[in-house]
């Protein structure tokens, strides 16, 4: 009886355990969401800092930067105003009269004292401009009429391209909805703007899209980059059955994703950025390979460990796994048992060390880590999950015969390799959280507007926010890109070299 007793009592505790667990889940300790992290989370998030610049048992430098007083921080760089060598314009400001005794000052000598300059835009008006499309007679007989000036759609009247840029920006962005869109434009514009002329201003942008060819083009150019980056998020739609163009089959949606795909240039400073984004009815391998772009790559894949990607890992250069999604692993491992998984500690803190470490080699111009620090540091990793596998070896975990600490630290083991790649290949982020940061836009979206209302609809945002965040990426302005697709004149990816 007491051998039964004691392991009931056992049992009954790893359960408790267990749900305790999945009650402290948050987005610092699991795949979860940011957007689902209670007030807590999000607090202590907020005092610990990303992945590499400290470990999380740090309490006292963590209390110490929360003392700091607010705004830029003594050596930050800002990014204010700047002067400019040519403005658009100079005016003089004259003194009105002599401030001694109050004479006129017409004609005086004078010089200039002070300069500023004040950076501003012009007051906001519509304009109409009524064009008429002349027909002329050739002597041949023949009648030719104009044709309509590019980025005006005809009929008796239209908005200007310059409106249709303006309402695509607004309602292409994350955290403005359609209604939100029109209200803003008819409170600028002094004219009224209805959510339809939005919606149709947003069909024009990506018929032009699909016209000029940008998707495809953006696909080749990220085949062929180096080092690519990828993720996915849940979203929601209205309908379970998306309703395609004509002629496009019917596609059942059961479990609704967005999917970015992105250079990652920016963590080496070797050159702006290409992100693109796309949508499915599922999270499956068909779904991913119909995207047609990782299925034509063949450089380093920077991902989670997300099961549809590992069949391309075959034919790829390398595979890096994300550390903060790692780290994130490791701490839920650690919240079990402090004592008892204390390897899970070790391991985070060695990978830690190994990003500051890169970061301060690349900071110094070097190519390569220290062989010897890179052995050291490689020496506890391993060191360290083998003691997880050990120290795990025998610990039930509930009902399930598989202890979350085990699993982890024979996965930890088994993909050694792509987890320390960053350490090798100075040009290979060891994190994926700039694609994290790209697709994060989407969940924002989705509070605000509370769904998408189909699946077509959705590509359709995907498609022009890959536009316009890669040609912004390029120092193109949105509203520039916008007015350039419209007139036929579409920005298009740099051609592969």
């Amino acid at each position: 009886m007491v051998v039964e007793q004691a392991g009931v009592i056992e049992s009954l505790r790893a359960e408790v355990v267990s749900l305790l667990r999945r009650l402290g889940r948050d987005s610092s300790n699991s795949s979860k969401p940011p957007s689902s992290d209670g007030p807590g989370a999000k607090a202590e998030a907020g005092a610990g800092g990303e992945a590499g610049e400290e470990p999380p048992a740090n309490r006292a430098a963590r209390r110490e930067r929360g003392k700091r007083k607010q705004g830029g921080q003594k050596g930050h760089r800002g990014t204010g105003l700047e002067r400019v060598a040519v403005p658009d314009h100079r005016q003089a400001v004259e003194p009105p009269e002599c401030g001694g005794c109050g004479a006129g000052l017409v004609g005086a000598p004078g010089q200039v004292a002070s300069q500023v300059q004040v950076f501003d835009i012009p007051e906001i008006a519509v304009t109409v401009t009524e064009y008429l499309m002349m027909t002329r007679t050739c002597g041949c007989g023949h009648s030719t009429t104009a044709p309509l000036p590019a980025g005006v759609p005809g009929g008796p009247v239209c908005y200007g391209p310059n409106v249709v840029a303006a309402a695509v920006f607004l309602a292409s962005s994350d955290v403005i909805g359609l209604e939100r869109a029109a209200e803003f434009l008819s409170a600028l514009l002094g004219v009224r703007v209805s959510t339809g002329f939005i919606s149709s201003c947003l069909v024009r942008l990506d018929e032009a899209l699909i016209g000029a060819g940008f998707e495809e083009a953006l696909k080749d150019a990220l085949r062929a980059g180096d080092v690519l980056g990828t993720d996915e998020t849940p979203t929601t739609l209205s309908t379970t059955r998306d309703r395609p163009p004509e002629g496009e089959p019917v596609e059942d949606v059961t479990n609704p994703h967005v999917y970015t795909v992105r250079t990652m240039r920016a963590f080496t400073g070797g050159g702006p950025d290409l992100t693109w984004y796309g949508a499915a009815g599922d999270r499956t391998k068909p779904r991913i390979t119909k995207f047609g772009i990782l299925d034509g790559f063949g450089g380093v894949l920077v991902r989670d460990d997300f099961g549809g990607y590992l069949s391309y890992d075959a034919r790829l250069a390398g595979v890096q796994q994300c550390i903060s999604h790692l780290l994130r692993y490791l701490k839920d491992a650690e919240t079990i048992d402090p004592v008892a998984q204390i390897w899970a500690t070790t391991t985070a803190q060695t990978l830690r060390e190994a990003i500051t470490a890169v970061r301060t080699a690349r900071e110094k111009g070097h190519t390569s880590l220290d062989p010897d620090l890179l052995t050291t540091l490689r020496h506890r990793y391993d060191q360290a999950v083998a003691v997880g596998i050990s120290t795990n070896l025998s610990r039930p975990w509930a009902r399930a015969k598989r202890h979350p600490g085990l699993v982890l630290a024979r996965r930890l083991k088994k993909k050694a390799d792509q987890v320390w790649l960053f350490t090798t290949r100075f040009d290979v982020p060891p994190t994926n959280n700039g694609s994290e940061q790209a697709i994060r836009g989407y969940s924002i979206a989705e509070k605000i507007s509370g769904c998408w209302r189909t699946l077509s609809t959705l590509r359709r945002h995907c498609r022009i926010r890959s536009y316009l965040t890669s040609a912004r990426s390029h120092a193109i302005k949105p509203l520039d890109a916008i007015r350039a697709a419209l007139t036929n004149t579409c920005w298009m990816p740099p051609t592969p070299t």
